[in-house]
This record gives structure tokens, sequence and C-alpha cells, in this order.
């Protein structure tokens, strides 16, 4: 049994366990017509918090004459959350699997979007890449940083393009929509630090996050402080923010801003940039560099720890980690000093751990994640 089937064949059987038998491509096709008749008689509601990864169909290479599709429909929430990409097979969280032409050192950012279409930030060829359920390439975006940014529902993948447009690729949608230029500072470049929504694009300097873009233009972002937003919450209205600190120049300090109160409303300087969990109950942060992280913490809204991890100094970092569901996190671990990787599944306490994969040899983790992880 190859290191791949072991890892589909536990992927599946801990998606059927958490949530019910696994969704075939034929079902999610299916579904996804349900779902357009009930639209056409009713009001379309959010998309679920709790978003996964099927992988992907997109459109057009950038400014080239290919022939354009008609579109891709929107697709039901897969069970799960994160994907896995490893030694050119992506693998699902129902444990499905469909192979990639990419090498993970190539990849510097992965996303699925929810009508299934695979995004990828990549170094060669240099750009945004989108790949379709079979795995084959279907489009190329030049970019001028080279990193994707996620919605909290999967619906919506964005990136800023050489020119400053912020481009928004929307699942069910051929093609990316400009939603606006915004200053390109050429010390920094310009960054999308959060998608709050497919027409609610936060953007900022690197360091702060100062305008939000919206179909309607590029307005200037005004906040208690100045802050960096690391991610949105599920619902909206809850931010995960870095704030400055004098004490750690690095990562600062970690917050929640509410931005209808336009208040930070809980503060931490104990871990890195924040990530909310699929139902929005709980945060993961690290801290670390060059694709090694030293501790892990779990929070809850209070930003109180509620579990977590820490390196024995040994070599073993952490060189990503992503929610599996609202209760589990997928983590790559590796050794540095061995080039050993594992990928292993634990619970919110970080005590109840599981080995999915390894562990097995690899290459250097400053270089790249062998076990690479979906936003």
């Amino acid at each position: 049994m190859t290191d791949e089937t072991r890892l589909s064949e536990e992927l599946s059987r801990r998606a059927h366990e958490v949530h019910g038998p696994t969704l075939t491509f034929d079902d999610v096709r299916g579904r996804a017509r349900r779902i357009r008749r009930r639209r056409a008689a009713a009001v379309a509601s959010g998309v679920a918090a709790a978003v996964a990864l099927v992988v992907l169909v997109p459109t057009v290479l950038s400014g080239g004459s290919g022939p354009k599709s008609d579109g891709v429909d929107p697709a039901p929430t897969p069970p799960g959350h994160t994907a896995v990409l490893h030694d050119g097979t992506l693998t699902l969280p129902d444990g499905q699997t469909v192979a990639l032409d990419v090498d993970n050192a190539d990849v510097t950012e992965l996303g699925l979007l929810t009508d299934g279409r695979v995004v990828l930030a990549s170094t060669q060829p240099y750009g945004v890449l989108v790949f379709g359920p079979d795995g084959n390439l279907q489009a190329t975006y030049s970019v001028g940083l080279n990193t994707i940014t996620m919605s909290p529902g999967d619906d919506a993948a964005a990136w800023v393009d050489a020119d400053g447009g912020v481009q928004v690729l929307e699942s069910g949608a051929p093609e990316p929509t400009e939603l606006g230029t915004v200053e390109v500072d050429p010390s920094t470049g310009a960054w999308i630090d959060a998608v709050v929504d497919a027409g609610t694009v936060l953007v900022g300097n690197g360091t702060t996050t100062t305008a939000e873009v919206t179909a309607d233009g590029v307005s200037e972002l005004t906040t208690s402080e100045p802050l960096r937003v690391s991610d949105v919450s599920p619902d909206g209205t809850l931010w995960a923010v870095q704030v400055a600190d004098d004490a750690d120049p690095q990562f600062g300090c970690q917050g929640l801003y509410d931005p209808v109160a336009a208040t930070v409303v809980a503060r931490t300087c104990e871990t890195g940039p924040l990530r909310f969990s699929p139902d929005g109950q709980h945060l993961l942060g690290m801290r670390g560099d060059n694709n090694m992280y030293g501790d892990a913490s779990v929070l809850d809204l209070d930003l109180q720890r509620v579990g977590g991890w820490e390196s024995s100094g040994e070599g073993d970092v952490i060189s990503g980690a992503g929610w599996a569901d609202a209760e589990h996190l997928l983590v790559s671990e590796t050794n540095w000093k061995t080039s050993t990787w594992t990928l292993v599944e634990v619970d919110l306490t970080w005590e109840d751990r599981e080995v999915l994969d390894g562990p097995a040899e690899g290459r250097n983790p400053e270089m790249l994640g062998e076990y690479l992880l979906s936003e």
C-alpha cells in the first residue's frame, strides 16, 4: 500500500466518522443542480462556515486567447475542511485524491473553492494557477505578490495583479472580477489581508490594513488603532488582527476586533497571527519563520489558551497547520535536523494525537512543506 493510499484511506475514514458518508463528485453535481433550482425560487442563504475542498475548474489563460468556459456551477460544502498536497497528489478531506502536476517546492499557498476548483500561488510558473477537478491546469493569472487569500467560506479567492488590480475569483464565476485598483507601495507591494466576502476585500502594505475594496471602489479603512487583519470569522462579526508591540516587533500582539464597535475586544501577546476555526469558536496561532514554527496555540474567543504545542529544541518544528474541522487540526510536523516529515491530526487540546502519514524522509523545511495544507 502506498503512502498516498494510506493517507487517502485514513482521511476518508475520519471524514465518514465526523461527517457521514463520503460525497462522490456525482453527488456534488447532483446537489448543485438541486441547489440551483431552490435558488431560483428563493433568496440564497449564506455559505456555511465550515468549508472544505474538492478540486477545481477554471477558465482562460490570463491575457490569452483560449476558449472561455460557460462558468462553474456552485457546489455544496463537502465534508471536512483541509486538503493536503504531497508528492504531486492532492488528498481531499473525504479521502479522494487528485493528481496535480506541481512540485510542493513551487507552491507557496493552496486554496480550494466551494465549486471544486483548486487555486495555487506558484513560483514555477510564477502567478496564480487554477486547476480543474481532473487536475488539469485551466488558467494562469499574473500577480504583483505571489500570494492568495481565501474568504472565510472558501467561496472566493483573491489576489493583487501586477498593476494593483484586486482580482476576486468567486465560486461559480468563470473568470476573476477586478473589484478595484489599489496603490502599490514600491517597497512593500500591496497585500490582500482578508476577504470578507466575494464583494469586500481588505488590503494593506504588509504591516497595516489600510483600505476596503468593493465594487463601489476603494475607501480608506478607519480603525481604533493601526492593525493588520489576519482573518475574518465565518459570520464576519470579528476580525483576527495583529497590533504593534515594542516588546515583539516581529509578531506584535494578536487581538479580536469588532468592526461595528470599532474596538479590540480581546488581546494576547503569547502567539502569532490567528486563524478562525470553521465554526468561529476557536483560533489557531503559531510563531516562527522560514516555514518553521516553534510553538502553536489553540485559543477560545477570550483568547485564553485551550491547548497547544512547543518544540523540544531538538529540531522538531511545525511546517504548517490547518483546521480539519471545528474540533481537530491537521499538522505537518518535521525535524529540520533530519528532514523527516509526519502528518498528524490533533484535537483542540493538542493531547489527542493521531499519525495519518509518515514519518518519512523529505526535503529541507526552510524551502518547502512536504505536506502543504490548504488555506
